[in-house]
């Protein structure tokens, strides 16, 4: 219930961000995802997000859009009649992804930015329920690099399709050790969505 009410928080900030050079609106969409690092691999695990967005258009071809969104991500590893063994983590974060879009058309467009993560909350089951977080914990503050395309269906509803990951660890890995670039666990996810562009004439 908290998290559809942060939902609803964050997509009536929306209603008042429209000006003479802003537009903004509300966005709700799935995720697909999986952790790079803990040896489960696909895009299993699916959720939600939503929230508000606020857009400037600085030529007719270039633009910055700002969103603040609630976030579902984490990983899963279903049980199967070989391995009974059953894995799931979720994680809840809000973001605010920063972002730089390029209009290459009246109805299609590319996107490509950062997005700051706060997680909100944690949790990892097996099979046998619901299991304290082990060390080392998630990390509260994290960074995510964005990349997309989107398309103008309606003259107020565009679908976006992005692909996120994780710029920042999620947590270090259980040994303590690190490789060059390869510093813990990180988010891979895939997502699908509606922004809606509130105040349009």
């Amino acid at each position: 219930m908290k998290h559809l009410l942060l939902i609803i928080l964050l997509a009536s900030m929306a209603c008042t961000a429209s000006s003479q050079n802003f537009e903004g609106g509300a966005l709700v969409g799935l995720t697909a995802s999986q952790i790079d690092g803990d040896n489960y691999k696909g895009y299993n695990k699916v959720g939600l997000h939503g929230g508000a967005w606020v857009r400037r258009m600085f030529t007719y071809t270039f633009g910055g859009q700002m969103e603040i969104r609630y976030v579902q991500k984490g990983a899963l590893k279903r049980n199967t009649v070989d391995d009974p063994t059953y894995q799931r983590t979720s994680l809840h974060y809000v973001d605010i992804p920063l972002i730089a879009q390029y209009i290459y058309n009246e109805k299609v467009f590319f996107e490509l930015g950062i997005g700051p993560e706060i997680l909100i909350s944690a949790k990892q089951e097996d099979e046998n329920g619901e299991l304290p977080i082990p060390d080392p914990k998630f990390n509260r503050f994290t960074m995510s690099a964005v990349a997309g395309v989107g398309y103008q269906f309606l003259d107020v509803v565009a679908v976006h399709f992005r692909f996120n990951y994780s710029i920042l660890p999620i947590r270090a890995h259980p040994s303590g050790q690190s490789y060059l670039l390869n510093q813990g666990h990180y988010s891979n996810v895939l997502s699908i969505a509606l922004y809606y562009q509130l105040g349009k004439n």
